[in-house]
C-alpha cells in the first residue's frame, strides 16, 4: 500500500499544472532541483494591449459565472528513470460554486483522487485504499490554491479558472504578453496567447464565442528538464445545479484518516 500510496504522490505533483502568475512562486519550492544545463530563456519582452485584452474578457466571463461544471484533460512531461521524457494525463471533473465551494474528481495515470473544498473543510481522498485527509480551511477559492499547496502539496491543475479575478493571477510578475494567432480545439477557433512571467512561459488558447479557456500550456524554466504542461478545459455548463453537499466530504464507511503530509508524501 506504500508504494500506491508514494506512487498517488508523485503522480499528483507530476500532473498538477502551475499557474502562469501569483501561484508560481509557491509550487516553485515543490519542483524539482534546477539542472546543470543550459537554461531555457523565455521569448523576448513585449506586452501587446490586444493580448491583455483578450485576458480581460476570459476573466470577466469567469468572474460573473456565479457556478460551473468543467472537464479538464492534463497532461505533463517529466523525465524517466534513463532521463527519455515521459508524457502523464489526468482528467479531471471540476465543480465550482462561488465564493467558497469546489469539488474535483480526478483520474487518469495516477491512482484516482477526488477533493473537497467548503469554505470550512479542505479534504483529500484517495478511492482505491480509502485513506483521506482533512483540515480547516480558508473561506475563500482565492486563498485555496496557496494554502493546499503549502499545507498538503496539493497542486490543482485547474486553479487558473478558480480565482475571482483571473487577470490579476496572470498578469502578476508578467514580463510579456502577445497575440499568436488562433487554433481549432475541439471545433471551436480559440484565440491564442502567449505570456512569460520569471520562470515560466505559457500559452493561454479563448474560446472566441464564449470567452472561456480552451487550453492552457506552459513550461517551468528554471527546473531540470524544464518540463511542459498542457490542461484542456471542455464541456463548460455555466448554469449547474450544484447541491452544497456535492462540495463536503462524505467518509466511506472503514476509509482511514491520514495526515495530509503523510498522504501526499510532503515533509
Amino acid at each position: 500500500m506504500q508504494t500506491e500510496v508514494r506512487r498517488t504522490t508523485l503522480m499528483l505533483v507530476l500532473l498538477s499544472p502551475l499557474t502562469i502568475g501569483a501561484a508560481f512562486s509557491q509550487e516553485r519550492a515543490l519542483a524539482p532541483t534546477p539542472s546543470k544545463s543550459a537554461p531555457v530563456t523565455a521569448s523576448t519582452r513585449v506586452i501587446e494591449e490586444g493580448a491583455l485584452d483578450l485576458l480581460k474578457k476570459m476573466s470577466a466571463k469567469l468572474a460573473a459565472t456565479p457556478a460551473f461544471l468543467v472537464r479538464t484533460r492534463s497532461s505533463t512531461e517529466a523525465p524517466g528513470g534513463t532521463g527519455q521524457f515521459l508524457t502523464f494525463f489526468t482528467e479531471s471533473v471540476v465543480a465550482v460554486k462561488r465564493p467558497n465551494k469546489l469539488s474535483a474528481e480526478i483520474r487518469g495515470d495516477a491512482p484516482p483522487f477526488d477533493f473537497y473544498f467548503n469554505g470550512e473543510k479542505m479534504t483529500a481522498y484517495e478511492p482505491t485504499h480509502k485513506l483521506y485527509a482533512t483540515t480547516d480551511a480558508p473561506k475563500t477559492l482565492d486563498e485555496l490554491p496557496s494554502f493546499a499547496a503549502k499545507t498538503a502539496g496539493i497542486l490543482l491543475p485547474f486553479e487558473d479558472v478558480l480565482y475571482n479575478d483571473p487577470y490579476a493571477a496572470l498578469t502578476q510578475d508578467m514580463t510579456s504578453a502577445f497575440y499568436a494567432g488562433f487554433s481549432v480545439i475541439r471545433g471551436a477557433r480559440c484565440e491564442h496567447v502567449a505570456l512569460a512571467a520569471p520562470g515560466i512561459a505559457g500559452e493561454i488558447w479563448i474560446d472566441a464565442k464564449t470567452d472561456l479557456p480552451c487550453r492552457i500550456a506552459g513550461i517551468l524554466l528554471d527546473v531540470q528538464g524544464a518540463p511542459r504542461f498542457t490542461v484542456e478545459f471542455y464541456d463548460w455548463k455555466l448554469k449547474p445545479e450544484l447541491p452544497d453537499k456535492l462540495f463536503t466530504f462524505a467518509k466511506p464507511e472503514g476509509a482511514d484518516a491520514m495526515d495530509f503530509r503523510a498522504l501526499t508524501g510532503q515533509k
